[in-house]
């Protein structure tokens, strides 16, 4: 019994060595990115394009508007926006387009229908 515990204390802090292994290269991999001009989404949820930064100081000036610069401290940087993919139509997947035959007598989404027996008895008023 004392040698399963031990044997899950052992996992467990491997577990946590592994994950901590894991943030700092992350960490690492996202300072690397954190040079003037990237788009930046700060901690507290603001885009902005980093213009300058003294990691001694802890400042960092964002750009979040034409004119308009903030200095945060570079922790709060958050993370770099990746570029967005842009697909050409070459790149775009195929899609079946549904004729209009098959469709034919099916409501569209949201249309309504009226009861057929309801529509007999009105027009017999």
């Amino acid at each position: 019994m004392t040698l399963v515990l031990f044997g899950l204390a052992a996992v467990m802090i491997v577990f946590m060595m592994v994950s901590n292994n894991k943030r700092k290269k992350q960490a690492a991999e996202t300072e690397t990115k954190l040079v003037p001009g990237a788009e930046v989404l700060t901690g507290f949820g603001v885009y902005g394009t980093l213009i300058s930064m003294d990691r001694e100081a802890r400042k960092a000036d964002v750009e979040i508007a034409p004119g308009v610069i903030v200095t945060i401290d570079p922790r709060f940087a958050g993370s770099v926006v990746p570029e967005p993919v842009v697909e050409t139509p070459a790149d775009a997947p195929a899609v079946e387009s549904i004729t209009d035959e098959a469709t034919a007598g099916e409501p569209e989404f949201g249309q309504r229908i009226e009861d057929q027996s309801n529509q007999s008895k009105k027009s017999d008023d």
